[in-house]
């Protein structure tokens, strides 16, 4: 399970002469503000918990990552060698307070729309339903979005269910603004929807694979938003009244 910045607790670190943030566990990329640098740090084969190299991502002998306000320049080769160049300062701190302690301003929390996980009674909401149903629960239409070749690609296509008065220049307006702020993270490209949805739970049942189901709430709407599959790399987005 990866961590979310504003939530953790971190050791106080200095990198390469420079403060920094370290935690043994693994962090929310999406959730690291703009700014803010995350690194993965590589154990040694004779002790996988002794950092020896600092990279953009580890998988195996994972030893930890840091947060830092300080870009590092990682070489072509992938990895840059840490040397003597990591210091613990025997000091726990919340990302807060590293920031209070070294005069850095707090970043704001900018994400306007915030999936969670859809609750098990929520789960059937994600199929299609008959039109009596759909009508009941004030569906207006699906969205199916694909990554196409390769993952990084994106397109969409707009299924109306219901009333199409309530698809209104207003809600597209919405959709709209819910999709462009989730292509900056949840659906930046298929793996990163891959790893959102291994990291954040929302498994829901159905289908021939393993689905997994969020949902955005904004003041008018709610979408709901299913990982299809691994196969089709697609998103299903009911959304609703």
């Amino acid at each position: 399970m990866r961590m979310n910045v504003r939530k953790e607790e971190y050791e106080h670190i200095e990198l390469f002469g420079k403060p920094a943030l370290f935690t043994s566990a693994r962090i929310q990329t999406d959730s690291v503000p703009d700014g803010w640098y995350c690194y993965d740090l590589r154990g040694s084969d004779d002790d996988p918990g002794e950092p020896v190299t600092i990279e953009p991502y580890v998988v195996i002998n994972h030893a930890g990552c840091v947060l830092t306000h300080e870009k590092i320049n990682i070489p072509g080769e992938g990895f840059l060698r840490l040397g003597n160049s990591l210091d613990f300062l025997d000091e726990h701190l919340t990302f807060q307070a590293f920031c209070e302690e070294h005069d850095i301003s707090y970043p704001a929390d900018n994400q306007t729309f915030k999936p969670r996980p859809a609750s098990e009674s929520e789960a059937g909401l994600f199929y299609a339903m008959t039109p009596k149903k759909d009508a009941e629960l004030g569906c207006i239409g699906h969205v199916r979005m694909d990554f196409g070749h390769g993952g990084k690609e994106f397109w969409h296509t707009w299924h109306p269910r219901g009333d199409e008065s309530l698809n209104s220049p207003e809600f597209k307006q919405e959709l709209g603004e819910v999709v462009d702020a989730l292509r900056k993270t949840v659906l930046k490209d298929f793996s990163a929807l891959s790893s959102y949805c291994y990291n954040h739970g929302g498994e829901i049942r159905g289908g021939g694979r393993q689905n997994y189901g969020y949902v955005v709430d904004t003041d008018r709407y709610r979408k709901r938003t299913r990982d299809c599959s691994s196969a089709s790399r697609g998103w299903g987005c009911p959304a609703r009244l």
